[in-house]
């Protein structure tokens, strides 16, 4: 049993109070590129950002053609907007619950952590819990919001490691505009590039989205692009962060295929447009991984 996951911030409606009407030709571009995604990697889950109630019966109606499962996650907590919805394939999974994750501080301030949702995979009866985040930028917060979220969301795991054990099934996905280096996804989310340490120190999390950072060539990689930048085009802020389980649970676990940990390529080696089209559109890349099971 495989399952194959996505999480794509589309950009097309950000998590911001705006009068501004959505163009439906990038919604019909989304669906386009969404719709060949799900059917060439065979995805079986989709998480999505920066997508509003707006956009919700499209990406429905995409949905039911691709015989998926579609759940919008969006709302909205005082004054701060949850961007995300999620696709899936309802042949391999149960949505079983969603709840908003936010943190209120003592001046009235709510910090956006994400949204958990709850799956239960048919063949196996395994239980997976997805946490799902678009944390707030370098422009709109600075790094002491971003650490609050990752303490907050830290504690929603740690709460899961005490009351189902350290094979508890957990992935986190999301927009975190911080990178994989960065002290909050390290020192407050304990997420680690090192896969053999995770073995005697079960409750870090291991991230392998640091090898986006680097390919030993030119480097013309990352899931964010930002054109005009002074020193670097490229950031490594969409990120898929996995628990202990996945590399050294217990047989009846599912399990990280590092080999099909992947990204959205747009730019090659020698910095020519591998897609025009999505270039000029989004700035944020699709990144993608497969988890599997074996009786």
């Amino acid at each position: 049993m495989e399952l194959n996951l996505c999480w794509w911030n589309m950009g097309l409606s950000p998590p911001i109070r705006s009068s501004k009407k959505i163009d439906i030709e990038d919604i019909g571009l989304a669906k386009q590129y969404l719709g060949r995604m799900i059917e060439k990697r065979t995805l079986d889950i989709v998480a999505l950002c920066e997508i509003s109630k707006k956009e919700n019966l499209d990406f429905k109606q995409l949905a039911c053609e691709l015989n998926m499962e579609y759940v919008d996650l969006s709302g909205r907590i005082g004054r701060i907007f949850i961007d995300i919805s999620i696709m899936y394939n309802m042949n391999k999974l149960v949505f079983i619950s969603s709840k908003f994750l936010t943190k209120l501080q003592p001046d009235n301030r709510t910090i956006r952590v994400g949204v958990s949702v709850l799956f239960k995979e048919i063949e196996n009866q395994k239980m997976i819990t997805l946490f799902l985040s678009h944390w707030p930028s370098v422009l709109s917060a600075d790094a002491k919001t971003r650490h609050i979220a990752a303490q907050e969301l830290r504690n929603s795991i740690d709460k899961l490691f005490e009351n189902q054990g350290k094979d508890t099934q957990i992935i986190c996905m999301g927009d975190y505009n911080t990178e994989p280096y960065s002290d909050v996804m390290i020192n407050t989310l304990y997420a680690t590039r090192d896969y053999h340490i995770i073995k005697k120190k079960r409750e870090l999390l291991f991230n392998p989205f640091w090898y986006l950072l680097s390919d030993k060539k030119t480097n013309n990689l990352g899931t964010y692009y930002y054109n005009s930048a002074s020193m670097s085009r490229w950031y490594v802020f969409d990120q898929m962060i996995f628990s202990s389980s996945f590399l050294y649970g217990k047989k009846d676990c599912f399990k990280l295929d590092l080999e099909q940990i992947d990204f959205y390529r747009i730019l090659n080696d020698d910095n020519h447009c591998l897609d025009d089209v999505f270039f000029k559109k989004f700035d944020h890349y699709p990144i993608f991984c497969r988890i599997s099971h074996e009786r």
